[in-house]
């Protein structure tokens, strides 16, 4: 699995971190770093890049400035990052929306997730597959079944729009299932959510994240799997998707990070990343992390997580390829 690499090489690359900020680090930053979040102030992207940065001064020694730029998926605060000077003093707080998904659903975001570079992966949160609690299954295998025997009435699923990742997994989950659904596209999770409990909606992928947990633990919804590499740590006797026959390699999670512009220089971008690696070590990041239900990624040099960054671009990619989507206006 790409992440169980990534985790073997941590020794060596907390190693030549140390050696590259000693090297790279008495010329540059010598002023304050912009960090764009492509999001408004007080959502999970703009908190993200708010307690990271601050731990990130210390070794930085430069103040980091958050700039909300909310609009079009993420697509303005992108794009606003990408037209400053690159040379490391602007930096945006990223995640699969607004560097991926985004640009293949909208003709309005005027840039390529190849045109981006990465800093590091900071936090990644599980995603689950949930269904109505009086659905009548209670594993993956009988979501299926009933899929198939449900040709009349498809069941349906709901996500948070049209090309999200939510309903970019939920299709190849269809597909490797070979399954036909009723796709019910919302403006966000706040609706879907109360149609699944309300019992309109049949399943729904999720992020083991925020308010979503709490849903289950209260009995409104059902938790079949998870779409990861290794168990839950809060729903630990979920099994894995890809366990289950056939949907090998069905790994997906909800990420952030922090990328830049990719023509910025190589030097540069491995001092904010061992400035990154340095604050996710801290107490008060690990713990605010663990509080949203997120866990933090294995230590990665740069090129590392540029190459876990392609990864998913490759894979949604795909996806949106095979079930035809167009980007609109």
């Amino acid at each position: 699995m790409f992440l169980n690499h990534l985790v073997k090489k941590s020794v060596l690359c907390a190693a030549m971190l140390v050696l590259a900020f000693g090297a790279f680090g008495q010329s540059y930053p010598t002023k304050p770093i912009n960090v764009v979040v492509p999001y408004p102030a007080g959502g999970a992207a703009d908190f993200v890049a708010r307690f990271m940065t601050k731990e990130m001064t210390t070794t930085l020694k430069q103040p980091m400035l958050v700039d909300n730029v909310a609009g079009v998926g993420g697509a303005l605060g992108v794009m606003k990052a990408l037209n400053a000077a690159p040379d490391g003093y602007t930096m945006m707080s990223s995640d699969i929306a607004a560097l991926i998904t985004t640009p293949l659903t909208n003709l309005n975001a005027k840039y390529k997730p190849e045109e981006i570079k990465t800093v590091a992966m900071l936090g990644q949160a599980d995603i689950m597959l949930v269904v109505r609690k009086d659905l009548g299954v209670n594993n993956l295998e009988g979501l299926i079944a009933l899929a198939k025997k449900s040709t009349d009435k498809p069941l349906a699923f709901c996500t948070s729009g049209i090309g999200s990742n939510y309903h970019l997994m939920a299709e190849k989950f269809n597909t490797t299932a070979d399954i036909k659904a009723l796709h019910v596209p919302y403006n966000g999770f706040p609706q879907c959510m109360t149609n699944l409990i309300g019992q309109q909606i049949d399943y729904a992928f999720l992020p083991v994240a925020g308010p979503f947990p709490g849903f289950v633990d209260s009995g409104a919804m059902k938790i079949l799997a998870i779409a990861g590499t290794a168990s839950s740590a809060r729903f630990p006797k979920a099994p894995l998707i890809k366990s289950s026959r056939g949907f090998d390699g069905f790994v997906f999670s909800a990420w952030a990070g922090f990328h830049v512009n990719n023509k910025v220089p190589d030097d540069v971008v491995m001092v904010l990343n061992k400035s990154a690696r340095a604050a996710m070590e801290t107490l008060e990041v690990k713990k605010h992390f663990a509080d949203s239900g997120s866990t933090i990624f294995p230590p990665m040099l740069p090129s590392e997580a540029h190459a876990f960054y392609l990864h998913e671009v490759a894979t949604y990619r795909a996806i949106a390829k095979a079930i035809n989507l167009q980007p609109q206006q």
